[in-house]
């Protein structure tokens, strides 16, 4: 692999996809909905501290002094399950749209003909192509990292810890991975399909089921989320009773497991809920633990990105394909 030959096609990319307007739009539009997100949680912590003195003066005005009441406590990082789940759809767009435009380019400007008889490797020029969309994705995501520690140091006033700030670092590090799957998808297909517009609407669709239709299946059959705040917590269940209750519905629950496994979106929601504390079991907790319980989404979201990345190579080395797609 020519590393020279990668840095050069990784700089094309990085630069041309900045020229791109639907990406900055969709990067502005992002940011929007993050600072909307972060707006609506803070202005919500600030309502429950509101009720949480109005409570106590009227406590303290019928003399019960010795009443205990519960303190809203302020968790940075559980003000972000907005932004996550925008990155789950607007950033899988992203993804689907560099990966469609890195192909699309080439086949307007009749440049996959030229790959077929260049010195440069086609490994080369696949590295080149990924890493230029990757920097091009850790800077969007940088971007975010930067606005949300900005804006929830100013709506709480206070400063993160250091393992706040390695869970969050972490947590983006997984929607990294997560958009790079959206990436490698959209390059095969357009790879794959003569027809351009075809290939974005395929794309779509793949998006539709795996980030919308199967995940949202899999929470409407999930028997704990048809209560608000969990059918078991409402029934005051313990682990042992909730295992015993899913043990009576074994096909029921085994066909739930595999939708959902199906899923990308579903594993990167489970491990980033986990790591920033989203999901209440897990919030204030070590990453010794989190991991222990989530090391299998993280096996899988991982799993399917370099199966992304491993298709990218077999189509780029399908002479027939790069014919076809010439």
């Amino acid at each position: 692999m020519n590393k020279t030959a990668v840095w050069i096609i990784a700089k094309k990319e990085y630069r041309d996809a900045l020229k791109n307007v639907l990406f900055i739009v969709l990067l502005a539009f992002l940011l929007f909905l993050t600072a909307v997100s972060l707006s609506v949680a803070g202005f919500d912590f600030q309502s429950q501290v509101g009720q949480y003195h109005n409570a106590l003066a009227q406590l303290q005005a019928l003399s019960q002094t010795g009443a205990v009441l519960e303190k809203p406590q302020y968790f940075p990082l559980q003000m972000l399950r907005g932004t996550i789940e925008y990155l789950e759809i607007i950033g899988a767009i992203i993804g689907l749209i560099l990966g469609y435009v890195s192909i699309a380019k080439e086949k307007g400007n009749n440049t996959l003909q030229l790959l077929l008889t260049r010195p440069v490797s086609r490994w080369s020029f696949i590295m080149g192509k990924i890493l230029g969309n990757s920097l091009l994705l850790l800077s969007m995501l940088g971007l975010i990292i930067i606005f949300i520690v900005v804006a929830i140091t100013g709506i709480g006033q206070v400063m993160f810890t250091h393992l706040e700030l390695v869970k969050l670092l972490l947590a983006f590090g997984f929607s990294y991975i997560y958009l790079l799957f959206f990436y490698c998808l959209a390059t095969v297909l357009a790879l794959v399909f003569r027809n351009l517009p075809n290939a974005l609407i395929f794309g779509f669709v793949i998006w539709l089921l795996i980030v919308l239709i199967i995940p949202q299946i899999g929470d409407t059959m999930d028997p704990d989320n048809q209560i608000p705040g969990g059918f078991f917590n409402h029934m005051h269940m313990t682990t042992a009773q909730q295992r015993g209750v899913i043990a009576q519905f074994k096909t029921y629950e085994t066909l739930r497991n595999v939708l959902e496994e199906s899923s990308i979106e579903k594993h990167y929601e489970r491990l980033t809920f986990a790591v920033l504390g989203i999901k209440n079991i897990y919030n204030d907790k070590g990453l010794s633990l989190i991991f222990q319980d989530k090391w299998g989404d993280l096996t899988w979201i991982g799993s399917y990105s370099l199966a992304g990345i491993l298709l990218v190579y077999v189509a780029f080395n399908n002479k027939h394909i790069l014919e076809k797609s010439a």
